[in-house]
């Protein structure tokens, strides 16, 4: 059996694998599409991470720092899998760089992608440049350092918040109709960040309901509106347009608590995104033949195997986003976890 291990992605799952075999020693190729390790926190420049309203460099900072510098580790940047033959235990595969390996295990940690708002029309993205991601207010923050209106470059007066696109949307079909997970967090987060700096402007939360998980509830939901004066509404929005006017932005929605349509003036409109299948992921699990769930297309573990990070595919694990929607910290564990099988797959004997 080949002793080394395979990890697809450069992300947090990705890191926390390659970082886990490297300390046991084993030998382990980690691949990177981009250009740097980090995945969608880094390569997207991330302001602050929830839960713990860390940067970006101090969460993955380590980890990047502690697989470079191991030995045990051949970190190789824009670079894919190819195709894959043989068997559990003794699988060769084939790079984009030209090069074949053998390995006994991979990990595949292949990431997400955010949803694309121009499949919303409805919503403005595209048509007009104060209607922005949580992405891109994201980069504001973290390149920038500053709040403005993307159309003037003025501070806005007021600053609204749409939860859900792309996600839970059976308009989109079946593919989206999953929770995002993170959205109603990070969206507390940055509302509470926006009050912190600009307590002049207004900001203002549309949503169907919320979802801040765990321990998520008071930090990320009760304490904007207690602390930060953030103002949550339950809406649905039926469209954003533009108002020659003023030049200001105009939300269309329906109150469902008074029951009753409402059309606000807004300065500046953050979409926040659902998360969907990388296309890493999708081309990766036909090179090795891994299950998806059918609607969304995220991997699925094995059902035989009682473990989430198991899948189908005797020695092949998989961990963190390309599985579904989940948090920065919990895919570094869950990479961890899955880069732990894999060395036991191997046969790797640990002195401790």
């Amino acid at each position: 059996m080949a002793k080394g291990v395979l990890v697809i992605g450069g992300g947090p799952a990705g890191l926390g694998a390659a970082r886990i075999l490297g300390k046991l020693g084993i030998p382990t190729i980690l691949l990177e599409k981009e250009d740097r390790l980090g995945g969608n926190p880094v390569l997207n420049h991330y302001h602050t991470l929830i839960p713990r309203k860390l940067k970006p460099e101090q969460v993955l900072g380590p980890y990047i720092k502690e697989v470079e510098s191991n030995p045990n580790v051949q970190v190789k940047l824009r670079t894919e899998l190819e195709a894959c033959e043989g068997e559990p235990g003794n699988y060769k595969v084939k790079l984009s760089n030209g090069e074949t390996h053998e390995v006994g295990a991979i990990v595949v940690a292949t990431g997400f992608e955010h949803f694309d708002p121009r499949r919303k029309g409805e919503l403005g993205y595209g048509l007009y440049p104060d209607v922005i991601t949580n992405l891109e207010l994201e980069q504001m923050f973290s390149k920038e350092g500053k709040l403005y209106r993307p159309s003037n470059g003025q501070l806005p007066k007021r600053v609204a918040f749409v939860f859900c696109v792309g996600s839970r949307d059976r308009q989109l079909g079946v593919t989206n109709v999953h929770c995002c997970r993170y959205g109603c967090a990070l969206s507390g987060l940055q509302a509470m960040e926006i009050r912190q700096h600009y307590p002049d402007v207004d900001v203002f939360c549309y949503y169907m309901d919320v979802r801040t998980y765990g321990t998520w509830e008071y930090p990320f939901y009760w304490a904007p509106q207690e602390q930060y004066g953030v103002r949550y509404v339950r809406g649905r929005i039926a469209e954003i347009t533009y108002s020659p006017a003023d030049g200001r932005l105009r939300v269309k929605h329906e109150d469902t608590i008074v029951q009753r349509p409402s059309e606000v003036p807004m300065d500046l409109v953050v979409l926040v995104l659902g998360m969907e299948p990388s296309a890493g992921t999708k081309k990766v699990a036909k090179i090795l033949g891994l299950a998806q769930d059918p609607d969304s297309k995220f991997l699925i573990p094995s059902e035989e195997s009682g473990s989430n990070i198991i899948s189908n595919k005797p020695g092949i694990f998989i961990a963190g986003a390309c599985k579904g929607p989940i948090d920065i910290e919990s895919s570094l564990s869950e990479g961890e976890a899955a880069g732990a099988e894999a060395a036991a797959f191997v046969g790797a004997k640990v002195t401790v």
